[in-house]
């Protein structure tokens, strides 16, 4: 119960402190640098070590690119009767394809099932922030440009420090992980996520109603909270056979509203700006009311 006390008092606290016209206004910006060259980093050092390694975390790795790969799929079947303008169908095909898998998914989690379950969700994060480097960046290049640059991609992927520290804990597995000083400071530093993640959230939190679209928004939030995971649990139960760990984290973590960075790279591309920002804010309160839906279906 606290860390749910937690993760919705940061969440608010964010959004009150936006409120303040004596809080720094690109406060977010900070936290998250912190998020990403420090946390982020952190977890994956601290928690990849331990995993038991086998063919079946794949199922983790691979779901964000599932979930891609559905929401091309989904959006390019429904624009043959839907008729989109290109930006607004590579927007959501890039928004809702992304989920938000740390800076909401680890926080909630971490609340629902435990630190011990951190580690299916790094194997998560870290497959879903390829599909967003590669197939991602693919997207959103052609459906602006009509053509994709190789070396933007690759500038993506080794500038990124999670995915650097994720490739140095894969080093350190036959190692057997870091000495039990160094983990306990990995651990305390990874511990600043959740409280940190979640501030930043709230101070971006914002609604535009001028640029409310219901339909497209309403089809794109379904796909994305509803069908996606859906049809994660679906081909996961079948192909696994029992609804393990794996699967409930996947499901979980492909039920998180859409990924902020994907919004911003949807943004970046002239995208639909205002509808890219729209799935992403409106998009995390109204997961935190469904992923409770999969908690209990689950």
């Amino acid at each position: 119960m606290s860390n749910f006390i937690l993760l919705i008092l940061c969440l608010l606290l964010g959004i009150l402190l936006r409120r303040i016209s004596t809080f720094p206004k690109d406060a977010h910006l900070g936290l998250n640098g912190f998020i990403i060259y420090i946390a982020l980093p952190a977890i994956a050092l601290s928690k990849i070590p331990e995993i038991a390694f086998g063919w079946a975390i794949l199922f983790p790795f691979i779901s964000g690119w599932l979930v891609l790969l559905l929401s091309l799929l989904f959006f390019k079947s429904l624009n043959l009767v839907w008729k989109l303008d290109q930006k607004t169908l590579g927007c959501l095909i890039l928004t809702c394809g992304l989920s938000n898998t740390s800076f909401v998914g680890f926080p909630i989690v971490e609340a629902m099932y435990g630190s011990e379950a951190l580690s299916i969700a790094v194997l998560v994060d870290q497959g879903a922030f390829l599909a967003l480097a590669i197939g991602g960046v693919s997207i959103a290049m052609i459906y602006s440009e009509g053509q994709v640059n190789g070396a933007v991609i690759v500038k993506r992927l080794i500038s990124f420090p999670p995915f650097l520290a994720f490739v140095l804990a894969l080093l350190m597995i036959p190692l057997g992980g870091f000495p039990a000083e160094v983990k306990e400071v990995l651990d305390k530093l990874g511990g600043t996520l959740t409280p940190l993640a979640l501030v930043s959230v709230g101070l971006q939190l914002k609604v535009e109603r001028k640029s409310l679209r219901m339909s497209t928004l309403g089809i794109g939030l379904g796909f994305k909270l509803v069908i996606a995971p859906l049809m994660i649990y679906l081909l996961y139960s079948a192909l696994l056979g029992q609804k393990s760990v794996l699967t409930i984290i996947s499901v979980i973590e492909s039920a998180m509203a859409p990924m902020i960075t994907a919004s911003i790279l949807a943004t970046q591309y002239q995208l639909n700006p205002p509808l890219a920002n729209l799935l992403a804010g409106l998009g995390i309160p109204l997961s935190l009311l469904t992923i409770g839906l999969w908690w209990l279906i689950l």
